[in-house]
């Protein structure tokens, strides 16, 4: 049967019942029946299809038309289906001749070597007894509803065949083979090859990834649906793992709010993550204001570093005062806004970075307008940062909001996602992968020293390049400084050539830390230098890398960590 399965879409009850009963006759198995098959080539019309063509060897080729309606009438030579009001000019006899006249054209103009196989066509009513005789059509070309009740349908073909074979061999047909050995096994092959060939067509890497990234963003603004359901309320959390689309969310918020005429504050914590919001906004900007947390304060504060870096206690403890007095001594109004919106809110917990939006915002925490997006999972992976819970920051800092859970996973194809569950400990897991599965399992390839890992990275750059990803479309991540990661020992001259997350040209593959890359994705994503899976930390950072992944995922694990990765997933 070609295709083995008839599509169940299909209208008609009666030809899923010829399918079935061709497919389950245990006399079928050396005949091949093409079903639904389309006549470009019509002797006719424009186009035509057959509903069934069957190769039978020895006997010949069979072209079927399948009338299954419960009531057949003929008036004034238009023929009448059911309840069907349009009539048929041709008839089911003429349909089904025609395509076999169709066809047996098409075969000889392939191969000569088919002239002499009997070719013939026969009409199915599968629900009603047709015993109509006619000069138009021979009795025996038709198969009706009492036939097949009484016998099987291979026999009944085999029948029509043998009469068509009958009557060419008292007409003379001089083309007519009647030894009786036609269509032998190799010459159905090759009518089933002409009539409906199989082929493979590629799809050029490049427009693959660009039809991909388009399917991820079509998926995630699916996720629109949250900030509908929540229009009426001034101030939301929204939280999600990682991959919900918590990111286009947020920015399609700041679009709304500007569409409303508000003057929007758009914060995140992430350096990287604060470039791509900026990128992102930049057709609604200055009516929206995009910066990272600690950038707004700079500006609000007026200080200049000079290049200098700062300790940690500058930037949670000594910026935050500073830029909370000078909110306090400003009477301009110039750093209020009508409504805020921060991504990544997980890394803005502590009470003075809280104090600090709060003063920023007209009718502050409690009575403004605001919307919160954050993983309070999995993603606080800045050790120093989380003060106060989100549970504490709702209840204590802002009034008690009402809270939107998203757990639909539109960035990830449902491998990687599931991988994300097995070994990222995501619990609950995702309730549902928006993104087909596209067959291609991430992998987790095992190193046993530097060296080692050197090979096994420029290996995996390879195999990705053959796939046609470009070293824009790929990042290096590890849970290490960029000092300290092995894309850092890697020689130049492998030809591969490593770039910083925030520098990296489009002929160079972009290379960071976990923590840099937070908020962000990538088509590709190898992850280097897994050297522990265990411990609260270690986890989250594994879980907020494998999830950066659009397309193919790929961790370089120590050989240490073999045991542990596979006890995970049984586990799981």
């Amino acid at each position: 049967m070609i295709p083995a399965q008839i599509y169940m879409g299909n209208p008609s009850p009666g030809e899923k019942e010829i399918f079935r009963r061709l497919a389950d006759d245990p006399h079928t198995d050396e005949w091949i029946v093409l079903h639904s098959l389309d006549i470009a080539d019509h002797i006719e019309r424009m186009a035509g299809e057959a509903d069934f063509v069957v190769i039978v060897p020895q006997k010949g080729v069979l072209c079927l038309e399948i009338k299954a309606a419960l009531s057949i009438r003929r008036e004034e030579g238009l023929w009448y289906y059911g309840s069907k009001t349009t009539p048929d000019k041709r008839g089911p006899f003429k349909q089904a001749s025609q395509a076999m006249h169709s066809i047996r054209q098409r075969l000889l103009k392939k191969s000569r070597n088919l002239a002499s196989i009997p070719i013939w066509s026969a009409v199915v009513f599968p629900y009603v007894r047709f015993d109509i005789r006619s000069g138009e059509w021979h009795q025996w070309q038709v198969i009706d509803g009492a036939g097949l009740r009484r016998k099987p349908i291979s026999l009944l073909i085999v029948q029509v065949l043998e009469e068509a074979r009958k009557l060419l061999e008292e007409k003379s047909a001089p083309w007519f083979d009647k030894s009786g050995n036609e269509p032998t096994l190799s010459q159905c092959e090759e009518i089933a090859k002409i009539l409906r060939p199989d082929f493979e067509i590629f799809e050029p890497p490049r427009k693959k990834l660009e039809r991909l990234d388009q399917e991820a963003k079509q998926y995630t603004e699916e996720q629109f649906v949250a900030l509908d359901a929540m229009a009426a309320n001034p101030r939301v959390v929204f939280s999600g793992p990682a991959g919900t689309g918590k990111t286009v969310l947020a920015i399609e918020a700041a679009r709304r709010s500007r569409a409303a005429g508000n003057r929007v504050l758009f914060l995140c914590y992430n350096r990287l993550l604060g470039q791509h919001l900026d990128a992102e906004t930049a057709a609604i900007q200055p009516e929206v204001t995009v910066r990272t947390l600690h950038k707004h304060m700079l500006e609000v504060t007026g200080a200049n570093l000079h290049g200098k870096i700062r300790s940690s206690r500058f930037w949670h403890e000594t910026l935050p005062q500073m830029a909370i007095d000078s909110l306090l001594e400003d009477e301009t109004e110039r750093f209020l806004y009508d409504e805020i919106i921060v991504d990544e809110t997980q890394d803005l917990l502590r009470n003075d970075y809280l104090d600090f939006i709060d003063l920023s915002l007209k009718g502050g925490l409690n009575a403004g307008k605001w919307k919160f997006f954050g993983d309070f999972e999995k993603q606080a992976i800045y050790e120093s940062n989380a003060e106060i819970s989100i549970g504490e920051a709702i209840s204590t800092r802002f009034g008690n909001p009402p809270q939107y859970a998203l757990r639909v996973n539109c960035r990830n194809v449902p491998r990687i996602a599931t991988l994300v569950h097995l070994l990222g400990d995501l619990n609950p897991e995702y309730s549902r992968i928006l993104r087909p599965d596209d067959g291609i399992e991430p992998e987790i390839i095992y190193y046993a020293d530097e060296r080692d890992q050197q090979r096994r990275l420029l290996e995996t750059i390879a195999k990705l390049k053959r796939e046609g990803f470009a070293y824009s479309d790929i990042a290096v991540l590890s849970p290490k400084a960029p000092h300290k990661a092995i894309t850092s020992t890697v020689n130049s001259s492998s030809g591969v050539i490593f770039a910083s997350l925030e520098h990296a040209r489009k002929n160079q593959i972009r290379c960071g830390s976990i923590h840099a890359f937070k908020g962000m994705e990538s088509s590709a994503v190898i992850v280097t230098d897994v050297e522990t899976i265990s411990g609260e930390q270690a986890i989250s950072l594994f879980y907020t890398a494998m999830t950066r992944a659009l397309h193919r995922l790929f961790i370089l694990a120590h050989d240490n960590v073999r045991c542990d990765v596979l006890e995970r997933i049984l586990q799981s």
